[in-house]
């Protein structure tokens, strides 16, 4: 059963550096062509989308290149673009 685990940036952040987050993957929002969620996998089986911290919202990113900056100021390393 997975459990979901919202964060916010800080909290993402703070939980990759304790080793609480494995992964990460940009899903596309639903019905719109150019809008991206990051989903945030937690190494105990937990997953949620990055919040944004003023609304407790999903986090929306118009552009991929907004997406993965926010991995990289996580601390995620992002090398490649993998399509399924």
């Amino acid at each position: 059963m997975m459990v979901e685990c919202n964060r916010t940036l800080e909290q993402a952040r703070r939980d990759l550096a304790q080793g609480l987050l494995r992964s990460a993957a940009l899903l596309r929002v639903p019905m719109q062509r150019q809008a991206w969620h990051v989903h945030l996998a937690g190494a105990r089986g937990d997953a949620g989308l990055l919040l944004d911290v003023s609304t407790l919202q999903p986090q929306v990113f118009r552009s991929l290149d907004q997406a993965v900056a926010v991995l990289e100021q996580i601390g995620f390393r992002c090398d490649q673009l993998r399509v399924a």
